[in-house]
């Protein structure tokens, strides 16, 4: 990865990834602009924390916290990820990764909002992601959502990240995860109430707004979940 620093046209200075639209943060002197690229050279790959994890295909990935030096990783990742993707994540068509989008998936506390990051070992690219933020006014649970680049979907990736993902939710405090859904099909509307609880928010036309709340302890029922929101029959609030 190749950085640059810029004059920002707002005054100030932005560092770059070559080959990404956006910058990657803004900064008041372009000391700090020059200590954050260097920061960001030094972010790819294993730090403390990190793990190597077999995949159930056999290839294997580094999975670690995220950290703020993990944003140009986001960036360059984003281009790796489909339309259809992007919108999933962000229920709008979304081409780019302002900073403050960065700033918000990398610089997290990992007990109110913490995120689970996989990395290829052979490139240093990133692959995915798992976060949790929690509710504010339910302070034991937590909206979840997992991310993964089209190409390594349906590997068992997503998998790995939500187990971590759970055992960091327990060690904090949160007991369910939940998600806000948009469906017209009853039949996925059944099936998530027979995962968890179900709360129904609104109607739209056809369209339900519910919330789901499902048990940190059960993994296995959370990425059920989660594929079935990602098939289409029901699209996955953003968090955000």
């Amino acid at each position: 990865m190749r950085f640059t620093v810029e004059p920002s046209p707002a005054g100030g200075y932005h560092v770059r990834l070559r080959g990404t639209p956006a910058p990657l943060s803004h900064h008041d002197t372009e000391e700090e602009a020059e200590a954050r690229r260097a920061a960001y050279e030094r972010g790819a790959g294993t730090r403390p924390g990190s793990e190597r994890v077999d995949l159930p295909d056999g290839s294997e990935v580094i999975v670690r916290p995220v950290e703020p030096e993990d944003k140009p990783l986001f960036a360059a990742a984003w281009e790796r990820f489909g339309d259809e993707s992007r919108y999933r994540r962000f229920m709008a068509a979304k081409p780019r990764l302002s900073p403050d989008d960065l700033a918000y998936l990398t610089e997290v506390d990992h007990v109110d909002h913490e995120a689970i990051g996989a990395i290829e070992p052979a490139t240093g690219a990133g692959l995915g992601v798992a976060r949790y933020a929690r509710n504010p006014d339910r302070p034991h649970t937590a909206e979840a959502a997992v991310a993964v680049i089209d190409a390594w979907q349906g590997r068992g990736l997503g998998g790995v990240l939500l187990r971590r993902l759970c055992a960091r939710a327990a060690e904090n405090g949160i007991s369910g995860f939940t998600a806000s859904l948009f469906t017209h099909n009853r039949s996925m509307l059944h099936l998530f109430e027979r995962l968890g609880q179900v709360r129904v928010r609104g109607h739209d036309g056809a369209t339900m707004e519910i919330d789901v709340e499902l048990a940190v302890g059960d993994p296995p029922t959370l990425e059920l979940a989660l594929r079935t929101a990602a098939t289409g029959h029901v699209h996955v609030g953003s968090g955000r």
